[in-house]
């Protein structure tokens, strides 16, 4: 970590971005969200939100006040910003969630006034968060290609919640706007909101994360060649065509921006399985063995979003599935593998790090169970797997099954995490005998 202090909020944000996951899968698994049906409905558009702001955005922010330190070799601008961030995103959140119940056809009375309220706290804290990160990104000008991922997906994240706060308007205050631009919102716009959220936002931010992580964790060169560069160069400035053509209507230039798009995630793949073959850490732990699998959901991906999806107004049966299929298998895949290596590395630096060179003290990979934690993974990937293809098949039982399935396998990583967050092997343990590979007493 090179001298960088720890982030102080890190792990509450871990904690809630995992509690929301909870509470979005047990939301699909109630049939209450009927994506189906209506993606506008209440409960539908507060498993959304739970999903990707709730557990993506404050995990992917908990990271990075963390990881852009490490990225820029510096430390970070504020830590009392960081946990502005987090209170205020929160109950942002909170207030959009009850905001969304509070619409017409939802369990809870007519309140205009807390969807937009909530949104404006979002933003607010991703203000916050992105002058934070973004001073601290300064400082190490110029950059290397995860810090330009990074800095381009807290871009679209101001562009993203900017769109959700007129969507959001458009929905408890209709007369505020035209019925020609509350149709354009409700069409087009929606649609540039998934492009900037999912797309600019998450994925782009989970790329520049991933390249940092995965290289450090596997021993791998962190400097990334023509492949690297080349992902971004198409995937950033696609997502932008596409995202300013859905606005203003043109779905000749939106095709362009989506074939750039899908080039630059197969560069990124491509970049990544080299990265993989030319590790020096020839074992691998739970979070880059299984953090592949995300990487196999990226690829489905990208095959059936070339074939079968166009970035229209209306949404179709396979549109939903691959989102599914993307927010909870490629996105909330790659972060919670990348959880169970990020926690008990900040762990073991907060408790033992400082007690290297003075005694036995445990390895990372003593602070968790693989043997036991693994089957946990599995189930989740598999109910993921399950759920998508059930949306997809318009099998709606089954898919609440699915939900239920990856809620429970959710309870079991959140355990697994728990317990390595708060362990109880004591500085005197004598470590266990290293794995083949393993050359390094901390990972």
């Amino acid at each position: 970590m090179r001298g960088v202090r720890l982030s102080r909020w890190s792990m509450s944000y871990f904690t809630t971005a995992v509690a929301s996951l909870g509470l979005a899968e047990l939301v699909w698994a109630s049939g209450l969200a009927k994506p189906l049906e209506n993606i506008g409905a209440p409960w539908v558009l507060a498993g959304v939100h739970l999903t990707t702001i709730g557990f993506l955005t404050l995990l992917m922010m908990g990271a990075l006040h963390q990881f852009v330190p490490v990225l820029t070799e510096t430390e970070l601008a504020s830590q009392a910003w960081s946990g502005v961030t987090l209170v205020t995103v929160t109950t942002g959140l909170l207030g959009m969630v009850l905001g969304f119940l509070a619409l017409p056809g939802g369990p809870l009375p007519s309140t205009p006034w807390l969807l937009p309220v909530g949104g404006s706290l979002v933003i607010l804290g991703v203000m916050v968060a992105v002058i934070n990160l973004g001073t601290t990104l300064k400082r190490a000008w110029p950059w290397a290609l995860p810090a330009w991922l990074v800095a381009t997906g807290l871009a679209f994240l101001v562009i993203t919640v900017s769109v959700g706060l007129l969507l959001a308007l458009a929905l408890t205050v209709p007369h505020l706007f035209s019925a020609h631009v509350v149709s354009v919102m409700s069409g087009r716009g929606l649609a540039s909101h998934v492009i900037g959220g999912v797309g600019g936002w998450l994925t782009l931010t989970a790329m520049g994360v991933s390249y940092k992580l995965l290289a450090m964790f596997t021993l791998s060169d962190e400097h990334r060649g023509v492949w690297g560069w080349g992902a971004y160069v198409l995937t950033a400035p696609g997502i932008l065509t596409a995202w300013l053509a859905r606005w203003i209507g043109l779905n000749g230039l939106a095709d362009v921006g989506w074939s750039a798009i899908l080039v630059g995630l197969a560069l990124y793949l491509w970049d990544m399985r080299s990265l993989y073959r030319e590790r020096k850490r020839r074992q691998l732990e739970l979070n880059a063995r299984y953090g592949a699998i995300p990487l196999g959901f990226l690829a489905v991906l990208i095959i059936a979003a070339a074939v079968g999806i166009r970035l229209g107004g209306s949404l179709s049966r396979l549109d939903i599935a691959l989102t599914m299929w993307a927010l909870y298998g490629w996105l909330g895949g790659l972060a919670l593998t990348q959880l169970y290596k990020i926690i008990p590395f900040l762990t073991w630096l907060n408790q033992f790090g400082n007690r290297m060179g003075k005694g036995r003290i445990p390895r990372v990979q003593d602070l968790v169970n693989e043997s036991r934690d693994r089957y946990a993974y599995i189930v989740y990937f598999v109910a993921v797997l399950l759920g998508s293809m059930f949306l997809y098949l318009g099998w709606f039982a089954g898919f609440r099954l699915a939900m239920l399935l990856a809620f429970v396998s959710t309870l079991d990583i959140a355990r697994a995490l728990y317990h390595a967050a708060h362990p109880t092997i004591a500085a005197g343990h004598e470590p266990s005998p290293p794995r083949c590979g393993d050359s390094r007493k901390a990972q």
